[in-house]
């Protein structure tokens, strides 16, 4: 079976990686196609039988400027290993989003992402992380209105509210009706009913019920700007 794996196009010409799969195995054909519409003789057709699929689209991505060509296929199997030598590319050769404007809309669709020109979210994942909650109840009574008191029903309890230091212990105080929050640096992950919050390390810092705090991040971004992708 031969299928084409990656393919751009050009005026004339166009950029072809096939794999061809047998019993034995599978190997790589790197087609370069390019017509003369001269009487020069200049028409090209290059061929290359490679191993891996590395092989042939390093040579095509060391060569020639491909993400400013048409790019018309490439097989999901490669697309995060295009993706990355796509921001590669971009980064290094200093590709503003001026020179990439005729093509960044086949790159998205062909790659199913959105290419993005700023201030890229740090590779750490770290995050702004603001944690907020209602405070848990875990102990209260209820004081109903006498005429002796003179004050009106109310509720008091045990609170345990949180802070970024420690678990704070409010006992029997009258109901607070006011929100504590905080905020800290950290990577976030959700496992069952249960928010966690880990250091750069991956220690985990803090977990939290997600019936119980609401809780919001925001990437850190880099102070340099630069080409990135959110996937679609």
């Amino acid at each position: 079976m031969t299928e084409t794996v990656f393919e751009v196009l050009a005026e004339g010409g166009s950029l072809t990686i096939e794999r061809k799969r047998n019993r034995n195995g599978e190997k790589f054909i790197y087609h370069h196609n390019e017509m003369d519409f001269t009487d020069e003789g200049l028409e090209v057709n290059e061929k290359g039988e490679y191993k891996i699929f590395e092989q042939p689209f390093q040579l095509i991505n060391s060569k020639y400027p491909w993400f400013k060509l048409h790019l018309k296929t490439v097989h999901e199997d490669y697309r995060n290993f295009v993706i990355d030598e796509l921001i590669k590319s971009l980064m290094f050769q200093g590709v503003t989003p001026d020179e990439l404007r005729y093509s960044q809309r086949d790159l998205e669709k062909t790659l199913n992402i959105k290419l993005e020109f700023g201030n890229p979210p740090i590779k750490s994942e770290l995050q702004n992380i603001k944690v907020t909650n209602l405070m848990k109840l875990t102990e209260y009574e209820y004081q109903e209105y006498t005429e002796e008191s003179g004050k009106a029903d109310r509720l008091r309890g045990k609170y345990e509210i949180w802070t970024d230091e420690q678990i704070y212990s409010s006992q029997y105080n009258e109901i607070i009706r006011q929100k504590y929050d905080f905020e800290t640096i950290g990577k976030l992950e959700v496992n069952s009913n249960t928010i966690i919050i880990k250091n750069e390390f991956g220690q985990i810092e803090y977990a939290f019920s997600s019936d119980k705090f609401f809780i919001s991040t925001t990437p850190i971004l880099s102070k340099s700007k630069g080409w990135f992708y959110k996937s679609i």
